[in-house]
C-alpha cells in the first residue's frame, strides 16, 4: 500500500482590499494590500487573479465597485468560502439600520460571531 504523501499546505494569511482610485491610497496608509479598480471588468479581474495568487484570504471589495459587477458574479462571490470575498461598506451612504444589518452580517462571516452594535454610553 502507498501512503499518500503530505499535503504542501499553504495558509492564506494575506487580506486584499480592491478600491475605487479615490480611497486606494487611504486603504494603503492603513497597511492593507491594495488593488485600484475603476469599473466591473477591472474588478472583476482584480478578484481573479487574487484567487489565483492563492495569497489572500478575505478580499474586500469597495462597495461602489461591488455594486457595479453584475449580479450572478456578486451571487457566485458571497457563496465563496475560501477566498471569503465580500463587499465593504460605501462611505458615501447614509448611515442607517440597513447599512448596520449589512456590516454585522459580513462580520458575522468574516469572523463567526453575531455582533451587536449599541449607541455610544452602552445602552440602547
Amino acid at each position: 500500500m502507498n501512503p499518500t504523501p503530505p499535503r504542501k499546505y499553504k495558509p492564506m494569511t494575506d487580506a486584499l482590499v480592491v478600491a475605487t482610485p479615490a480611497t486606494a491610497t487611504g486603504f494603503r496608509l492603513g497597511g492593507a494590500r491594495t488593488i485600484s479598480a475603476g469599473d466591473a471588468d477591472q474588478t472583476v479581474a482584480a478578484v481573479d487573479q487574487a484567487i489565483a495568487d492563492d495569497q489572500a484570504a478575505v478580499i474586500a471589495v469597495h462597495g461602489a465597485l461591488w455594486s457595479l459587477v453584475g449580479p450572478s458574479v456578486r451571487a457566485a462571490w458571497t457563496r465563496q468560502t475560501s477566498p471569503l470575498i465580500l463587499s465593504l461598506p460605501d462611505e458615501d451612504g447614509d448611515v442607517s439600520a440597513a447599512k448596520d444589518a449589512a456590516l454585522r452580517d459580513l462580520l458575522a462571516r468574516a469572523i463567526g460571531y453575531q455582533i451587536t452594535f449599541t449607541p455610544s454610553g452602552g445602552t440602547q
